[in-house]
């Protein structure tokens, strides 16, 4: 009885071990199908995002390929958007020449060759390719388009940042523009007023107290109804330009100061700055602000954008104000830029120090 007793045991001690090895094994095997459910997803997603953009150019190589008469070398005289990258121009420039070579088009890089010129441009809602060529005594033209939508977003190396944002100073009064000092660790500003169809120059300190305020007496300087300008200090010696006239004065004997007329700028066209950059303080990239807004009586919002991106991408870093934005200027370091806004709640005109630091 004993010998048949302790074959049951063993027996069930198997049977134990072997349905923990078939928990082990199915469990395995489903974290394999789930890891191979996944990875084949984005095989099948990052090649399904290809397949406009492809399509597109296999379309655009067709239509030139069935071009009557059209024999010999090509030469491709390339021209891709402005909005684009390099690397999204590269993108598009190397599936082009794909599909050229799938077509059997001869393509060359000799002068003699004839030009097959293609067009790319991003419209609101469209990627539109042109391509133009010419065969004999005719042009021969032939367009492609393909909805934005439906294209892949552009990738980025960037690093990660973010937008900080602080109030450094604010007045009734309007200002026109202000300025960083430049003068070390001192800091400070350098605002410019409008105030009752006279131009000021504040020198502030970095509390936000006005240490001088000097009135530039500028003969003959039309009231407008929207003025702008713009005010550069260089040490003690600051640069005024204004709507039909220009300034320079010292802080140091500021009743010195000379203004001459200069010419307006062109309608629509202001004096202020609208190509301040950002360098981020994470990696080598350029953050470039957007032009503000028309409209005084909506808030702005100013979008910051990494090189080689769009505004609304997935890189934007937006930041939104109380009212409309009336002027940008470059900060002390890099990275940071002074930006005035009117708050439409409180009605005082506001400085604004933005500055990018590193992380979402």
């Amino acid at each position: 009885m004993a010998p048949r007793g302790g074959a049951s045991v063993q027996s069930s001690a198997e049977i134990l071990k072997q349905k923990r090895m078939r928990r082990v094994f199915l469990g395995a095997l489903l974290l394999l199908g789930v890891w191979v459910a996944v990875h084949c997803r984005q095989l099948f997603v990052f090649a399904d995002s290809e397949t406009p953009m492809k399509e597109t150019v296999r379309k655009l190589a067709d239509r030139i390929a069935g071009i009557p008469g059209l024999h010999g070398a090509l030469r491709l005289d390339w021209h891709p958007d402005e909005k684009w990258s390099e690397g999204e121009a590269t993108h598009w420039l190397d599936t082009l020449q794909e599909e050229f070579d799938r077509h059997a088009l001869q393509m060359s890089e000799e002068a003699a060759a004839v030009p097959l010129t293609v067009y790319a441009v991003v419209t609101p809602t469209q990627v539109v390719l042109t391509a133009k060529t010419r065969v004999g005594e005719r042009d021969e033209v032939r367009i492609v388009a393909v909805p934005r939508t439906s294209l892949p977003p552009v990738e980025l190396h960037v690093a990660p940042v973010r937008l900080e944002r602080q109030l450094i100073y604010e007045s009734a009064e309007r200002i026109l523009d202000a300025s960083s000092l430049w003068n070390g660790s001192e800091g400070g500003l350098a605002v410019l007023l409008y105030k009752n169809f006279e131009v000021l120059a504040l020198r502030v300190d970095a509390k936000g107290e006005v240490r001088q305020s000097v009135t530039l007496g500028v003969a003959d300087l039309k009231p407008v109804r929207d003025p702008h300008a713009a005010i550069a200090p260089h040490g003690d010696q600051v640069t005024v330009q204004l709507w039909g006239q220009a300034c320079d004065f010292s802080w140091v004997s500021p009743a010195e100061a000379k203004c001459h007329a200069e010419k307006a700028p062109a309608i629509g066209k202001s004096v202020w700055r609208i190509d301040t950059v950002l360098a981020s303080p994470c990696d080598e990239a350029n953050w470039a602000i957007s032009q503000p807004g028309s409209d005084p009586t909506v808030g702005d919002v100013l979008h910051l954008v990494p090189d080689g991106a769009t505004q609304g991408g997935s890189a934007d870093v937006p930041s939104e104000f109380p009212g409309p934005v009336l002027s940008v200027n470059a900060g002390q370091n890099t990275s940071s830029a002074l930006v005035v806004a009117r708050n439409l709640r409180t009605g005082n005109y506001e400085v604004y120090r933005i500055t990018l630091a590193c992380g979402d």
